[in-house]
This record gives structure tokens, sequence and C-alpha cells, in this order.
């Protein structure tokens, strides 16, 4: 038999990679500073009026150094196991209509007491840690048995299919605050309470045979939506849980028993202890965004516009091309160099009405192709346990999101095999709801890549 699961205490993990370049000085320091961006200027240098002429490193100007930007989205995507999963609907007129419906396996607290009860009633107890669209109308959940054996150790994709047994119940959404955590009790119809405890054997775990996993396999969640003008989108976070170390997402029963009449309740969690096996189902509709505003003719196109978008949940995210990082690595083959700096400065777009500095997302991150043909974030976001020397965060004077990426410039540079691309893609985090449009390409404001590069 397995163990039943107790809450207990998580600690946060940190991941503490931290990449560092020892310079070795000679006597004869060689110093230059080189400029790519969008749109070229003649490279500066700092000291010039110290060093003689002759000291400079020569570095040209091209208009293969212009970095361009395109609009990407990569569909379907892995979803098991999130910790933070969406529920309901949401639009935007530039990136169309949204959906997201959450499947999770519930899970005993402890071990069932045997016994004949009567159920007197049952709630949801969820705790929404987000919520955004429209709650003036009446919203329902939706929640659904589903019918197939779910697996902690399979692989669940955004589009994988949900069979169900039609059972199920539809419940009223309280009225919820936009502006704040808010934790809700459901009621629930007594006879879904009944149906999960209708045979007490199965009411166990074990190994070798049949448990409840395989009675109950799990709850499909959905809101329902009428059309765009009315989404609502709630966004859960099935593995935390409050200052007194209590679930905050579970159905409840409420019972007695009928010879003793001695109260009895139960909870079946859906933030448990041990992971529930889950995933989340995603779609994305980009053809139901404003004719006019609508990015569906520049997702996955070889289209240099001089706008770029980022969108919340796992949606588009905009990758950058720098040709002229290949030239750098040309031009410095067989010589020894270090990048002292690089910093990479993203401008923003705003709209004045849907996206403006309060609505964009504070914080944005990159991300390149290794060896191994794997997505990975760059070595220069794990200098420091906090992040604060990758940044990433938005400047509001400048209107510009900024990235220190020295390391990820130095590995390619030093890359023997030639694996590695002078790309980099920038996206947001998959629990962040907001969307950005971001200036490239052909705009005023471009993106700009400065370097320092010292060599000995």
């Amino acid at each position: 038999m397995t163990r039943y699961f107790k809450r207990y205490t998580h600690l946060p993990g940190f991941i503490s990679a931290i990449t560092k370049f020892k310079i070795i000085i000679s006597a004869i320091l060689l110093g230059g500073v080189a400029v790519l961006e969008s749109c070229e200027e003649d490279p500066t240098f700092i000291g010039k009026n110290i060093l003689p002429g002759t000291d400079y490193v020569s570095l040209i100007s091209t208009d293969t150094f212009r970095i361009s930007s395109y609009t990407r989205f990569d569909y379907p995507m892995t979803t098991e196991a999130q910790t933070a999963p969406y529920i309901g609907n949401y639009y935007d007129p530039y990136f169309g209509s949204m959906k997201s419906e959450f499947i999770s396996q519930l899970r005993m607290e402890e071990e069932w007491a045997d016994g004949s009860y009567d159920v007197d009633s049952v709630k949801l107890f969820l705790r929404i840690v987000s919520v955004n669209g429209s709650n003036d109308n009446q919203k329902q959940l939706r929640i659904t048995e589903v019918a197939t054996m779910l697996y902690n150790d399979s692989t669940y994709y955004s589009d994988s299919s949900v069979d169900t047994t039609g059972f199920g119940v539809s419940v009223t959404i309280p009225k919820l605050r936009t502006d704040t955590i808010n934790n809700i009790s459901i009621p629930v119809p007594t006879f879904f309470g009944e149906y999960l405890i209708r045979d007490q054997e199965k009411l166990m775990y074990s190994t070798t045979a049949e448990d409840f996993r395989n009675f109950f396999k799990g709850v499909y969640l959905q809101i329902p939506s009428a059309n765009d003008n009315d989404p609502l989108l709630l966004g859960l976070n099935v593995n935390s849980y409050n200052s007194l170390g209590d679930y905050s997402d579970y159905i409840i029963l409420y019972m007695h028993d009928r010879e003793t009449n001695t109260p009895y309740y139960f909870r079946f969690l859906l933030d448990p202890v041990k992971t529930n096996a889950s995933f989340v189902r995603q779609k994305y509709d980009f053809s139901t965004a404003d004719p006019v505003k609508g990015i569906s003719g520049l997702i996955n196109q070889p289209v240099t516009d001089s706008l770029s978008y980022l969108q919340g949940i796992n949606g588009v995210y905009t990758t950058l091309v720098i040709p002229g990082l290949a030239d750098l690595k040309k031009s410095t083959a067989g010589t020894k160099e270090a990048i002292n700096k690089a910093r990479l400065y993203v401008p923003v777009h705003y709209d004045d009405n849907l996206y403006t500095e309060a609505t964009v997302p504070e914080q944005l991150y990159l991300r390149f192709t290794n060896k191994s043909g794997e997505k990975e974030l760059i070595p220069d976001f794990y200098v420091d346990d906090y992040h604060e020397y990758f940044g990433g965060t938005l400047d509001t004077a400048s209107n510009q999101y900024k990235f220190n990426i020295s390391n990820f410039i130095q590995d390619y540079l030093t890359d023997t095999e030639n694996i590695l691309k002078p790309e980099l893609e920038i996206f947001q985090s998959p629990v962040d709801v907001k969307n950005a449009i971001l200036k490239g390409n052909g705009s005023k404001s471009p993106v700009r890549l400065e370097l320092t590069i010292t060599k000995y």
C-alpha cells in the first residue's frame, strides 16, 4: 500500500550555475567598444585619448550587423504538471482568442475510514491567484469526470485529447475581485460527493491493485464562454498553500454516520504534497483578432515587420537574429578576447490604449538553442541567485527592456564546433498572462546590442 500525504513545507530550490571569466591582463591592453544594432553607427572606442591609435581593435560596422525580429509560435507545447494552470478564456484584439483548460487527478488526503455515511453537503475550495477578463456576468465552472487514466511519467501536450465519462456538474463562480487573491468556496451538488465514495473498497492507494486513481481518474475543469466579448481567465496555483500549512484547492465532503450520527468530513485534493498527474489544454485562435491589428500574417513568416510580438501563457514569442555576431566570430578567430560587456536593448511599443507602461510584462526572458538542440535560458540568467545581473526588466525611463548577455556571446564566440547560432528568443513566463509589443527592424528605436571587448 502507498502512503497518504499530509502537508509539509517546501523549500524553494535555486539553481546556482555561475559563469565567470578570468581576464589575463598583459603588458599591452587593447580595448575596443563595438556597437551592433539594427541601424548602424560608426564604432566608438573607450579611452581613445589615452591609447595610441595602433592599439585599437578594428571592428568594421556593416549591414550584416542588423538585428532582425520575427514573431514565432510553437504548437503544441508540453504542458504536464503545471503548478500554475489557467482555466477559462482570454481575448486580445492583436492576438485573438485563447482558451485554457485544466485536467488533473484528485488525491485522497488521508486513509478512508469505512462506515455507513450520508453526504450532507459538498463544497469546492479554490485559491484564485489572478483574475483576467470580465466577471460582470455570471460564469459557470464545469467539472467533468475523466475517462482515461493519467500518469505522472507521461508527456502531455496543449492539444492532447481528453476522454470523459459524461458525468459531471456545473457550478456558479462567485463574484471575484481582480486586484487581489480570491479564496472562494463553491457549493457542489451532493450527488457528486456520493459518486466519489460510491465504492468504498476503491478508496485507497495500492501499488499492486486497482485503486482510487483507476476508480476516479480525474477532473476536467472548464469555463465555457459564449463569445469573445465576455471572457474570464482564472489563474490557480496547485503547488502552494497558505501560511498555516493547509491545503487551498480541494473538494470536501461533509457527512455523518448513519448509525451514530457522528459528523465526518473528507477532502479530495487538487494541490497535494505528492503531485497529481495533470496537464493543461490550450487553444489559440489568431483569426479572431481585429482585422487591422491582428498578427496572424506575421506568425512564423519571413516578415521583418517594424514590430514583433510576445504573448503570455505559452503564446507567440520573438526571435532575434544577429548575423553580425557570426562576422565577429570570424574576425576574432585565432585570437584571445574577453567579452567585458554585452547589453541588449529591446524597445517596447505602446498604443496608448491596451498597451501602456502599466499593462506590459515587468520581466522578460532570453533563451537559446543549446548543442543538444534544446531550448534553455542563457547562462547569464544564472550568474546570481536573484538574476539581477541578467536584468530583463522594463526600464520605464527609456521604455525598453535591458538584458546582459556577455556569457552567452562568449560561449558563442568560443564554440569551436560551430553549433550555437547567433540567435536569441525573447519570451515570457508561462504563468504570465500579459502580452507585449516590441519595436524592431525598421523602427526609429531599433533593437540594439552594445559590446565591450578586451583583447590580450
